[in-house]
């Protein structure tokens, strides 16, 4: 499942490319104010370390890498906490080689079966609340996309400031089933 939901992540940057420049969206659709940086109790920032989510969580249930042969490029690993009402997935940027004990901090989502107290965001949007909730708490600079052929339908808005992105997956009544918050490039 969480495979699907950055497939959608990805695929939701791609298919916005017609109103957007790479994967932001255009000037006109980008939220003011201050962006949302917190999601499942994760702030995210430069100084954000796996370490901090692994004392908030415990050991993760399984960790995926894919390491970068070029030591221009950054590494990838994903961590997955899968867990009764828990389940959290983060994914970590490296430069093992070149920058010794960097990472960085640039997804955080969580999926449909954790706790409300875990899944929520800074502002308090939850799991469970609908289109509506997330338009009164962040505005309504929302991108709304409907992929029916593959049975996906998810809101985004992004922040001029810092570009951070919130994805919310939404239900066939408008009710958000996952949530991902990605931090700037």
């Amino acid at each position: 499942m969480m495979r699907r939901l950055i497939a959608l992540l990805l695929l939701g940057l791609i298919g916005l490319s017609s109103t957007s420049r790479a994967d932001h969206l255009d000037e006109k659709q980008l939220a003011k104010g201050t962006p949302e940086r917190t999601l499942a109790g994760i702030h995210l920032s430069e100084h954000t370390r796996i370490a901090d989510v692994i004392r908030l969580y415990g050991q993760p249930t399984k960790r995926e890498g894919s390491e970068s042969d070029n030591p221009n490029f950054a590494s990838s690993y994903d961590y997955y906490w899968i867990r009764p009402r828990l389940k959290l997935h983060v994914l970590v940027q490296r430069f093992p080689r070149t920058m010794p004990g960097w990472e960085y901090i640039s997804l955080v989502e969580v999926d449909f079966g954790s706790s409300h107290g875990v899944a929520k965001t800074g502002k308090g949007l939850r799991l469970g609340n609908s289109l509506k909730d997330l338009k009164r708490i962040y505005g309504h600079r929302v991108q709304v996309r409907d992929i029916p052929e593959q049975n996906i339908r998810y809101a985004m808005i992004q922040w001029r400031q810092e570009e951070y992105s919130l994805v919310a997956n939404l239900d066939k009544r408008d009710k958000i089933t996952a949530l991902q918050l990605v931090a700037p490039e």
